[in-house]
């Protein structure tokens, strides 16, 4: 489906720079082209009218959050929101996200409360080295890093495998991200009849999108952008994208759209 609404107001003055990371089914890479769900959705805007190109390309994760800081690259995507990321960019909201405990098949008792996860001195997590879910979770990690109960990976796969290997009990995150990683990496599909996912008190739903750079795009381009992404956020069709591409019945719990 073509976002054919907002084919009169797209007309970026140059080539917009977006560098990506893997992260399950909603960035991909095949022969070093951009797949999945947001590159789709950047291509469709980008066909509207044909004069909005987005110039995709992959980068290491750790790469990716210091080209954006340093104005090096256009847009941030996906993302959450956070008071660093808003002082030098603007957040455009796509779809509505909550970020849950997940484990893998254990019969134990699990924390209900991120404040329960850190009163059990021995319960170890596995997260994605800059993710982010609110200051709730950050706070969290912080004090988890302090007290040595933190594996920090570079991406979803590693935590998949730290988690895999018993390295840590469980992990904090979107499951929809951690489920497209497991049904992108043939290795580790068998993981996900053993996923268990559980929600936690202080986490709880909040904007998932995109950010667009106020160091490097003009005033002029971030509203182009910003009205052709909304407009996609409107249309449906970026929640028809996550369906599309993610088993049946993996989304309840993690995304929802941004309106209803």
């Amino acid at each position: 489906m073509l976002l054919a609404a907002m084919s009169a107001r797209a007309d970026c003055s140059r080539a917009i720079h977006v560098p990506m990371s893997p992260i399950g089914l909603s960035v991909s890479f095949e022969d070093g082209r951009a797949q999945g769900i947001y590159p789709t959705l950047l291509r469709e805007v980008a066909a509207a009218d044909g004069r909005c190109q987005f110039d995709m390309h992959r980068v290491p994760r750790a790469r990716l959050q210091s080209l954006f800081d340093a104005g090096q690259a256009d847009m941030l995507v996906p993302a959450s929101a956070t008071p660093a990321r808003d002082a030098i960019a603007e957040f455009v909201p796509l779809i509505q996200v909550r970020a849950s405990l997940l484990t893998l098949d254990t019969d134990a008792p699990v924390p209900r409360s991120l404040a329960e996860l850190l009163a059990r001195p021995d319960y170890k997590l596995a997260v994605v080295r800059g993710f982010s879910f609110g200051a709730a979770y950050d706070s969290t990690i912080a004090t988890l890093r302090q007290r040595q109960r933190l594996v920090e990976e570079a991406d979803p796969s590693g935590v998949a495998r730290a988690l895999r290997q018993g390295l840590a009990h469980a992990t904090v995150m979107t499951a929809s991200i951690l489920v497209g990683t497991l049904v992108v990496d043939g290795e580790l599909t068998p993981l996900l009849k053993r996923l268990r996912v559980e929600p936690l008190e202080e986490l709880g739903w909040h904007a998932s999108g995109l950010y667009l750079s106020r160091r490097s795009l003009n005033e002029a381009d971030r509203r182009t952008l910003r009205q052709a992404l909304a407009q996609a956020a409107r249309s449906g069709r970026i929640w028809q994208l996550f369906n599309e591409l993610h088993p049946p019945g993996s989304l309840g719990v993690s995304i929802r759209p941004l309106t209803p």
